[in-house]
């Protein structure tokens, strides 16, 4: 189990070394495991770690936060294309709003991670 956790984590980590921090609505199939399966593997690693390790600690509940940065492929395109609309490199204006609805959706799901990783033990 725990070496199933290992590797589920480490295969995030290798996505997560890949994308560009800060960008909002990231293509769900980059994930290497469904979300669930990754926070599963996250918390099962936090519950084994002991307090010697706190900078794993805190990089496992920052990547447990970025989960949320991970949406459906359809929303990931609309959130790229009203980004571009807004930013004045794209033309796709129709899209802009869609988009911030999506942005604001992540940014409510990763305050609610932050709150579960605050309650975490």
């Amino acid at each position: 189990m725990l070496g199933m956790a290992t590797r589920i984590v480490s295969d995030y980590g290798k996505v997560l070394s890949r994308v560009e921090p800060g960008v909002y609505g990231l293509p769900q199939s980059l994930l290497p495991h469904p979300r669930e399966k990754i926070r599963y593997a996250i918390t099962t690693l936090l519950k084994q770690i002991g307090p010697g390790h706190p900078e794993v600690k805190e990089g496992l509940r920052h990547g447990y936060v970025y989960l949320a940065q991970f949406i459906a492929d359809e929303e990931a395109d609309l959130v790229a294309r009203g980004q571009a609309s807004a930013s004045g490199s794209g033309s796709d204006e129709a899209s802009a709003e869609p988009a911030m609805r999506i942005i604001n959706r992540i940014k409510l799901e990763m305050e609610r991670a932050v709150e579960e990783m605050r309650a975490f033990p």
